[in-house]
């Protein structure tokens, strides 16, 4: 059996009854055509507070050019970063500790939820998440 490209992104993409779906991703720029392939979620925590963070605007370009080429549609979207050079020795790190042991990710959360056939985490855009284990995720 094989597996449907869109078999995700599909759920808010297709039929009458996701009209106002398309609708709201066509007032930012999507076409017919973007909606047509599968939709690809490029989690990025670029920020302009830590020089390791600072370079990923422009990665996220190149990932999404990468996409466009396989015949995916990326959808870019932001998630938490906090730099625990910035706030070492500060209020700020107790922050940053219990972010960093949250799960799920923000990323994967925003990825589920917006039914997204795959999503690429900023820290490795050469794994693509599927569909999650969680029982939720469909």
């Amino acid at each position: 059996m094989t597996l449907d490209p869109k078999h995700r992104s599909h759920i808010i993409t297709d039929g009458p009854e996701r009209a106002g779906a398309r609708a709201m991703l066509k007032a930012i720029g999507f076409t017919d055509d973007d909606l047509a392939r599968p939709i690809i979620g490029v989690a990025n925590t670029w920020i302009e507070t830590m020089p390791c963070n600072y370079h990923l605007r422009r990665l996220a370009v190149k990932v999404k050019e990468g996409i466009r080429a396989a015949g995916g549609t990326p959808m870019e979207f932001n998630t938490i970063s906090i730099s625990d050079g910035v706030t070492m020795g500060t209020e700020g790190m107790k922050a940053s500790s219990s972010a960093a042991s949250s799960s799920p990710t923000p990323s994967s959360w925003l990825g589920v939820v917006t039914c997204l056939t795959a999503w690429l985490p900023w820290w490795d855009v050469t794994k693509p998440y599927r569909v999650p284990p969680w029982p939720w995720s469909g």
